[in-house]
């Protein structure tokens, strides 16, 4: 999650240290999700097959060492290749969990289990925000990235550890989190997931949801918040940590409301994604904020209502056999990763169409943006509320 959204903090030195212009740092943001994207629907069928332990510790040593690469870049091209590497390394982190949780846990606290894993997840998006930018103040970005990649280093051998000696009975089967079962070929596993319809409406939903919301938390919010109204660094990065409070808070609540409440994640998607799909219209210019206070406020509300979108797993894997739930999740995290990809260049191209002045751009040109993202979910919610729901 750290590495997800760290340049929209450190977006003024890459610019600097790079010779970057809006642009070429929407692609350099984008790669990390392209390749993240690109590799869900391979990484789904390795989790059913391989299982969760070999996949995840041999992918985080991927990640780490694009970690190391991207922090001693000195041109775009070793920096994307950098970002690549981590995008790449990391696709494997939350499919792998989420297939633990399938085969270890009852179906009943997927979804709670899951908003727990997100907000524990989401602390890295905190370290993104005001302690990267204090961080990179001190000892600098590159030196950051350094200590990151080391931590990946280390932790991609803790999960080896811990995962080794997991056995554990489901229907009446030992099952270890090395070996899976299967049941269903590839190629018919994956016809059964694109040829439901429902599958599709899900997908478009999650791809605006946390495509808009990484574009918006992982680089272009910070440069809006320091170009356009004038905020410092430190400043911008208190704003955007609302985004990740919110997350961690509305993360857990969504899995109880949809778990112990409602009993249907559709239902409770619907009411949650409408807020945050209305949460995007203050940031579209339609009236000035240049209160902090206020654009905090607006931030947690984004961050909370959108946490509520991981939900989408729980009512796609609800649609699917057991054995091929981790190629059904991987199916949909190539949407949600490709939304954070197209999202962040596309709003780029939006933003480097206008003029600069100052080395900065003008604030139609970042309010532009923001609407399309309105415009963007308000139509993914239309296509999702004709969706099936498991009987």
């Amino acid at each position: 999650m750290f590495y997800r959204v760290s340049n929209a903090i450190i977006a003024p030195d890459l610019i600097k240290d790079l010779n970057l212009n809006a642009e070429t740092l929407g692609i350099l943001g984008s790669a990390f999700f392209y390749s993240f994207a690109l590799l869900q629907i391979p990484m789904g069928i390795l989790l059913d097959r391989i299982g969760p332990r070999v996949v995840i510790s041999l992918f985080s040593l991927v990640g780490a060492i694009g970690a190391f690469i991207f922090a001693l870049a000195s041109t775009f091209i070793i920096a994307f290749l950098g970002r690549v590497l981590i995008g790449i390394g990391m696709a494997s982190v939350l499919m792998g969990t989420l297939k633990i949780f399938v085969l270890r846990f009852s179906p009943e606290k997927f979804s709670t289990l899951f908003g727990i894993f997100i907000s524990i997840g989401t602390l890295g998006s905190i370290l993104a925000t005001s302690p990267l930018a204090y961080l990179n103040s001190t000892i600098g970005w590159r030196a950051t990235l350094m200590f990151a990649g080391g931590l990946t280093f280390i932790l991609s051998f803790l999960i080896f550890w811990v995962l080794g000696n997991h056995i554990y009975s489901k229907k009446k089967k030992t099952l270890s989190l090395s070996q899976p079962e299967q049941q269903i070929s590839i190629l018919r596993s994956i016809q059964l997931v694109i040829t439901n319809l429902s599958f599709w409406q899900i997908s478009a939903v999650s791809f605006c949801n946390y495509g808009i919301f990484v574009a918006l938390q992982g680089l272009w919010l910070g440069p809006y918040l320091m170009d356009i109204k004038g905020f410092t660094p430190i400043q911008a990065g208190n704003i955007l940590l609302m985004l990740s409070i919110g997350s961690i808070i509305g993360a857990p609540m969504a899995g109880y409301l949809s778990d112990k409440i409602f009993g249907s994640p559709k239902t409770v998607l619907m009411y949650s994604l409408s807020f945050y799909a209305l949460f995007l219209i203050p940031l579209t210019g339609i009236w000035g904020i240049e209160s902090s206070v206020l654009f905090s406020t607006v931030l947690f509300c984004l961050g909370f209502f959108r946490a509520f979108g991981m939900l989408t797993y729980t009512h796609v894997k609800e649609l699917f056999p057991l054995s091929i739930s981790g190629t059904v999740i991987a199916c949909t995290n190539f949407f949600v990763m490709s939304g954070g990809a197209v999202f962040m260049q596309g709003l780029g191209k939006v933003i480097e169409s206008f003029p600069r002045t100052h080395d900065s751009y003008s604030p139609q040109a970042y309010h532009l943006a923001f609407f399309i993202c309105f415009l963007a979910m308000a139509g993914s919610l239309i296509f999702y509320f004709f969706s099936k729901e498991k009987k």
